[in-house]
């Protein structure tokens, strides 16, 4: 087996700490959790932990920021597969139903938020991570009015966001009353205020046709990429 070049190694250290982050994480939550425990479960020393990441928080914001990219990489490989925004929809009903269904993922997560309220310096960096979600959601809602050849009713920023308390709000109101409030309520209502967005957009359309055409023009006339 060739040998692992510098980057390559640097890179399969983080793996292996973020992986065993997780674990310790979801094991002891982010308070208790200690450095020397992950170091040990990914059997490194210490000195390895701080080598790649300045503190604790550090390492756990560098676990949100992978949560993030795979629920990125799942939610356009599912959208690819399943096309329209409802049928996606739909098969997110088999993936939990919500991004943080996950108990000890979501008592993590919002464990941190309340650490980072108190601490500015760490509350900065959150917001790197909440400000990638919101484009996250700006982008698909964006994309899925594109193809439905609708212009927005509401700036897809104001939309990203209600669709991001959405979750949260229905996660946690399912976290604590999983019989009455399942996670996949969150489905219910991104459903629901879809197909309202949706016949907003064509109500606004027939009501100014002009600027539909108008559109439609400037979609024919750009180049092709």
């Amino acid at each position: 087996m060739a040998r692992l070049t510098r980057a390559e190694s640097a890179a399969r250290t983080r793996q292996l700490l973020l992986d065993a982050a997780e674990k310790v994480f979801a094991d002891r939550g982010f308070t208790d959790a200690t450095l020397d425990q992950i170091a040990d479960e990914a059997g490194f020393t210490r000195g390895a932990v701080y080598a790649n990441y300045a503190n604790k928080a550090e390492l756990f914001l560098a676990l949100l920021d992978r949560w993030l990219a795979d629920d990125i990489a799942e939610g356009r490989d599912l959208r690819d597969r399943h096309g329209t925004p409802e049928a996606t929809i739909e098969a997110l009903r088999g993936h939990g139903g919500n991004r943080f269904a996950d108990r000890r993922r979501y008592l993590l997560i919002t464990e941190f938020r309340l650490y980072a309220l108190r601490h500015p310096d760490i509350a900065d960096r959150l917001r790197e991570y909440e400000k990638a979600s919101r484009q996250w959601y700006r982008t698909a809602v964006a994309e899925a009015f594109e193809q439905a050849g609708l212009t927005p009713p509401a700036p897809a920023d104001t939309i990203a966001l209600m669709v991001l308390a959405l979750e949260n709000g229905i996660a946690t109101l399912s976290h604590a009353d999983p019989e009455a409030i399942p996670q996949h309520s969150f489905l219910d209502g991104l459903q629901l205020l879809t197909e309202a967005l949706t016949a907003l957009a064509k109500t606004r359309e027939a009501e100014n046709p002009q600027g539909e055409r108008k559109r439609s023009r400037r979609r024919r006339s750009a180049p092709e990429s």
